[in-house]
């Protein structure tokens, strides 16, 4: 059975984000980069889905284990035209990509920093109630 690309990331086995990987090119060449929100061209061009983003980023997760950086960039920019670079969700997936792209340790450490400096800024804003 082929892996489904509606599963859950976690629980494909190497194998199956290989093959899922290696059908990246037509994935993405025979879905859209961007979908509009105009009802005039939803009657000219596919409809966004839900399980679309869903593909998107398993696709991502996939081709990301297998070292596919071009498929890698192309979901990740289907992904932030979408959500937005503030997404949580986003943010994550940038800093998993920017990870497995660290050329050595100094380069990992960097992208550490940027977590820290992501959960302080969270930290900062968050609410504390008044000690009565």
């Amino acid at each position: 059975m082929a892996p489904s690309l509606l599963r859950l990331q976690g629980v494909f086995d190497p194998a199956e984000a290989l093959q899922l990987a290696q059908q990246a090119p037509a994935i993405l060449r025979r879905n859209p980069k961007a979908f509009s929100s105009s009802p005039l061209s939803s009657l000219f061009a596919a409809a966004e889905s839900a399980e679309i983003w869903i593909v998107y980023e398993n696709l991502l997760l996939a081709c990301l284990r297998t070292g596919d950086d071009a498929a890698v960039h192309d979901c990740l920019e289907r992904l932030v035209r979408r959500f937005g670079d503030g997404n949580a969700r986003i943010m994550a997936l940038k800093g998993l990509v920017k990870e497995a792209e660290a050329a050595d340790d100094a380069a990992l450490e960097a992208v550490l920093k940027e977590y820290d400096e992501i959960l302080e800024e969270d930290r900062a804003n968050i609410v504390r109630p008044l000690m009565s």
